[in-house]
């Protein structure tokens, strides 16, 4: 039935894009956080916003066309390049929604502001306010809403405490949970023992244990948490760089960034498990679909962050950096 395909190619295009989009910023996915911290912990090294989203939005955009030319070709079956009606119900719901009010100006208005504040941080904004970090930002951007005015009779303020309240605070503390598991793994030398178990891995070609962290990471977090297992295992791969004498960010960003690539399962990631509960899908259809798109992810980020982290960061991949030991 071409309507019940639509509906399945349609959930599952919201659950990839949202996972797909979410690698090339670090406030995209909570995954990035965590790198972003681990990093920070281990190595003193601030990850800038923009200069992440120039290194992996190339990632997402690839990923992106890939996966729409897949699902509306080799997928389901959509009988007709148009559903009959579909355009006057989308002029019909826009027209519902009516244009934008003062409310939803001014939060546009500060989202752009918060969103060029991140990007230009490492380049302008440091020479006018040095110190400045992405996390003051995004706490000045939080602090404008509660203080800007709303013109609705029934609210004062654009936000208010009791809406904060569904916030998945659970994330947060799952974010913490990983710099603390973090900073225990050097304090307590754990890491250095677990560096010195992997001495099987000397000698063996750097693309070989990328792809093959790319792949055992990607895979795992169908099954588990991607927040949980990226918190659980980068500071694990941390000291192994320093062992295999390769620069950590290779085999740390390809951890990440594979864990966001979990495409089969609803546990995977939270898009999946959202549009899951919708009721079009079937957990066959997600693992038939998303396999190749696991397998192809796979490939993309590992030839990806071989060949182009070391000419866009400008950084020896095959070496551990002295300023990091």
């Amino acid at each position: 039935d071409t309507a019940v395909n639509f509906g399945k190619v349609l959930m599952l295009g919201i659950a990839y894009s949202a996972s797909i989009g979410g690698i090339s910023t670090l406030i995209g996915t909570p995954t990035n956080l965590v790198l972003a911290g681990v990093v920070e912990e281990f190595y003193g090294y601030d990850i800038a916003f923009g200069s992440w989203f120039v290194l992996v939005f190339p990632i997402s955009f690839i990923l992106l066309i890939i996966c729409w030319k897949y699902l509306v070709t080799y997928t389901f079956s959509l009988g007709s390049k148009s559903l009959p009606g579909g355009k006057q119900e989308i002029a019909n719901r826009l027209k519902e929604l009516g244009s934008l009010t003062f409310e939803e100006k001014l939060i546009l208005t500060v989202f752009i502001i918060t969103g060029l504040s991140w990007i230009s941080r490492s380049f302008l904004l440091v020479k006018i306010l040095p110190g400045i970090d992405d996390s003051i930002i995004a706490i000045v951007g939080a602090v404008v809403l509660f203080i800007l005015p709303a013109k609705s009779k029934n609210e004062k303020q654009i936000l208010k405490w009791e809406d904060c309240k569904a916030i998945p605070w659970g994330i947060i503390l799952l974010f913490g949970g990983g710099l603390a598991i973090a900073s225990g793994f050097k304090s307590s030398g754990l890491a250095v023992w677990i560096g010195s178990q992997t001495g099987l891995l000397e000698g063996v070609s750097l693309i070989i244990v990328l792809i093959t962290v790319v792949a055992l990471i990607n895979f795992l977090t169908e099954i588990t948490s991607n927040v949980a297992t990226t918190a659980m295992l980068l500071p694990i791969l941390a000291p192994i760089t320093q062992v295999l004498d390769v620069h950590p960010f290779v085999l740390m960003f390809g951890a990440t960034i594979a864990a966001s690539c979990a495409f089969m399962l609803p546990v995977a990631t939270p898009p999946n498990a959202v549009v899951f509960g919708s009721g079009y899908l079937k957990i066959k259809d997600m693992m038939k679909t998303g396999f190749l798109l696991n397998l192809i992810s796979i490939v993309i980020v590992t030839v990806y962050l071989y060949f182009v982290l070391p000419l866009v960061w400008d950084i020896d991949i095959f070496s551990f950096p002295a300023e990091f030991k």
